[in-house]
């Protein structure tokens, strides 16, 4: 996976908790990585995790018909049925 420096990181960081920035998705491993994780992430509102899901999916190029998982009202993440 490819290392980021500060600035780098802080330019492709999609949310920021307690003024870090959190996932970054400079390019589609980071994409991959940040889909498989984000039920670990804890501090995140509902809103932070779609803006993180939908991201994703924009880089890697994920029609939305297509997307497999959906963030819930109470940010949950569930597979689309």
């Amino acid at each position: 996976m490819a290392t980021l420096k500060g600035k780098a990181r802080k330019r492709s960081a999609t949310v920021k908790v307690k003024g870090k920035a959190k996932f970054p998705i400079p390019d589609k491993k980071h994409a991959r990585n940040a889909l498989a994780r984000i039920n670990q992430a804890k501090g995140l509102t509902a809103s932070q995790k779609r803006k993180v899901v939908s991201r994703a999916y924009r880089k890697l190029g994920t029609p939305a018909s297509k997307r497999k998982v959906r963030v819930t009202s109470s940010g949950r993440i569930a597979k689309k049925k």
